[in-house]
């Protein structure tokens, strides 16, 4: 059985080798409009980053309607991208640190932009970001293949929080 808190090791460690990648690249590859879901690779990263943010500081605190976005083009560099994932990252390694079993069962309204809202307890918000995660990911590695750009390993094996930590 996997914690959450493993899930979210993982996670991070594979999103931040996808972020040191796109550092590596040139800006015209990184902000190209490419009609993908957030149309450039710079800014599918920035949703994946901010999903989390949103999601762990923001719904999971009932707070979603307070949640202010910035906008991608404020972000002229990816080093502004990297600085924005350690800001979030330390906030939810800070927030999974604490967490109990009873906070991850409490329900909260998990409120879309849609207007519509689910019922989820806490652990399936932060599933839900997990996930999300892994949706853009796949995105990302195919908009690196396009430009014949190997993507960062990104499988469990690779990257098993457990392995890391022994």
């Amino acid at each position: 059985m996997f914690s959450i808190q493993e899930l979210y090791a993982y996670a991070s460690r594979v999103r931040r080798s996808f972020a040191e990648k796109l550092v590596e690249l040139p800006v015209e590859v990184v902000s190209k409009n490419r009609e993908a879901s957030f149309y450039t690779m710079k800014n599918i990263l920035l949703h994946m980053i901010d999903n989390e943010d949103w999601i762990v500081n923001w719904v999971i605190r009932a707070k979603s309607r307070e949640y202010v976005r910035r906008k991608s083009e404020e972000y002229t560099n990816m080093n502004m991208v990297v600085e924005h994932l350690d800001e979030v990252e330390a906030k939810t390694r800070a927030f999974l640190s604490s967490v109990q079993e009873s906070e991850l069962s409490r329900k909260v309204d998990f409120l879309l932009s849609s207007g519509q809202t689910f019922k989820l307890s806490v652990e399936e918000c932060l599933f839900q970001s997990f996930t999300e995660q892994l949706y853009h990911m796949g995105e990302l590695i195919a908009l690196l293949w396009q430009e014949n750009i190997e993507p960062p390993k990104m499988q469990w094996f690779w990257n098993n929080p457990r392995e890391l930590a022994a």
